[in-house]
């Protein structure tokens, strides 16, 4: 293993912190972005779409957990060396609600409608729809943990409205905001928790898992049934299997949020005693595989996944504890804010066995990849990193972990902050390292974000920095996408 990184340090008393990147941004943009230093590459011809919240607060109150706030897509257009950028709110009925009364209305997975008991007793929270989003049978769906995705039209990004895949979405059916595309079908795999009805000890918790076909039509559903309520945010998808971590974080009981006396972030606690458990569901015919246990542990976000032979190679984030919670529900007062370390996990699908090995022990978080080697072996991943800067707020680094365990680190200067990496293929190159790697920073000196490019092969410095000309607020996931739709983009 080698590694590659550049040192940084400052005097962390006159840093600024990167909490100026959880301001509002109120105000929808559509404009070509002007300053640019360096080159954009000729051969970087897409979109570059990316969603979260866009307001932490509203009318002066801010909401009690970051999770909460309304969602707010960003879309990168990039074409013939040029960007165009545009932001735009999700218009869910929160989004609706709380902007006309510029007060909270809607409970959130941490948040209280202000009033105290009477206002939030039977209230569930509000679908915020500010977590990722996907492009799959011609449109564009925002999504959200908590409900069902929104639809969003990918030539203006206005919203068309809460999608149910013609009912086939039941209302009492969760969502989440971890979908992945399958590479051999180009069908799209989701996940949720539910449950399968009841029994004498109640409600019997399962994961539901849906098959979404190239035309965005609901092909299949199935369930598995899972012995407690997780924490359950993402999962993955080889070519052949589904693999679900049950983590060790548990949500607690639902009462005391039907009571209206706590939030769903208020109970969540990781348990110790509770072994994690992997459950491998074969995709052509949606029946459960095998099922494991091993030590308790959370991951949150996946890589990739592939299979060599009767061995079944997972890339993941693992976390042996939730303390990012604590920091979540107190985002305004948060010093640091961490990830985990990126495992690769081993199943041998004959013998039921599963072994380990630490890729990286630098605490990060948001992997990605280059998404046409989705359930294949891909040549790197990269993601969003938390290092010893003299300012470690948030995530300050980028890392690129070849497949094979080369290191280099990026490491960004002293108030600077960054995002989640995401990879864009050069322009007609099916070569995986071929291409560049797409980074938001925000300038907590200047109060600005910038798209910062690299060639994914080597992120020693960017080729490019582009400049917008205000802030935008800490976002949590996106995609690349080959073409430019967005109208105000089109040459």
């Amino acid at each position: 293993m080698t590694i590659t990184e550049r040192p940084t340090t400052t005097d962390a008393t006159t840093t600024p912190t990167m909490h100026g990147g959880l301001a509002n941004l109120d105000d929808e943009f559509s404009y070509w972005v002007g300053d640019v230093e360096g080159t954009v590459p000729h051969n970087l011809r897409g979109t570059f779409y990316r969603n979260g919240p866009g307001r932490q607060r509203i009318g002066g109150t801010p909401y009690g957990h970051w999770f909460d706030g309304c969602g707010m897509l960003s879309a990168f257009s990039i074409y013939d060396q040029k960007v165009h950028f545009a932001n735009k709110y999700v218009r869910t009925p929160k989004y609706i609600q709380e902007t006309r009364t510029q007060q909270i209305s809607y409970r959130g997975f941490g948040t209280q409608i202000p009033g105290g008991l009477r206002k939030n007793v039977a209230r569930l929270p509000g679908n915020p729809s500010n977590t990722n989003l996907v492009h799959q049978g011609g449109r564009i769906l925002t999504m959200y943990e908590g409900g069902h995705p929104f639809e969003v039209d990918p030539t203006s990004l206005e919203t068309v409205g809460e999608h149910n895949f013609d009912g086939a979405l039941k209302r009492s059916m969760v969502f989440s905001a971890h979908g992945h595309v399958h590479h051999r079908s180009g069908d799209w795999f989701n996940f949720g928790a539910g449950n399968m009805g009841f029994d004498r000890n109640g409600p019997k918790n399962c994961f539901n898992l849906f098959r979404i076909d190239r035309s965005g039509k609901m092909a299949d559903l199935a369930q598995f049934p899972i012995d407690r309520f997780p924490f359950a945010h993402d999962f993955i998808v080889s070519d052949q299997y589904a693999i679900f971590f049950v983590n060790s974080i548990l949500m607690g009981s639902i009462a005391p949020m039907i009571l209206g006396t706590r939030t769903i972030a208020d109970g969540v606690s990781f348990d110790n005693n509770a072994a994690m458990q992997v459950i491998v569901v074969d995709l052509d015919t949606m029946t459960e595989v095998t099922r494991l246990e091993t030590d308790p542990g959370a991951i949150i976000h996946f890589a990739n996944a592939f299979e060599d032979g009767d061995t079944l190679i997972i890339d993941a984030m693992h976390s042996d504890n939730f303390e990012a919670n604590d920091a979540l529900k107190d985002i305004f007062n948060a010093e640091c804010l961490r990830g985990g370390e990126y495992r690769r996990y081993t199943i041998n699908i004959t013998t039921g066995s599963l072994a380990y090995e630490v890729m990286s022990p630098t605490n990060s978080e948001f992997p990605t990849f280059n998404q046409t080697k989705a359930g294949q072996r891909h040549q790197a991943t990269y993601m969003a990193s938390s290092v010893e800067n003299g300012h470690n707020s948030f995530f300050n680094a980028i890392q690129r972990v070849s497949f094979d365990g080369d290191i280099q680190l990026h490491t960004l200067e002293p108030g600077l902050f960054g995002s989640e990496p995401v990879f864009a293929p050069a322009v007609d190159s099916s070569d995986d390292a071929d291409g560049y790697l797409l980074e938001v920073v925000y300038d907590a000196w200047k109060h600005l974000s910038q798209l910062w490019i690299f060639r994914a092969a080597d992120i020693a410095e960017p080729i490019a920095k582009l400049t917008l000309r205000h802030h935008l607020p800490h976002q949590f996931h996106g995609f690349w996408h080959n073409d430019v739709e967005l109208k105000y983009a089109l040459p």
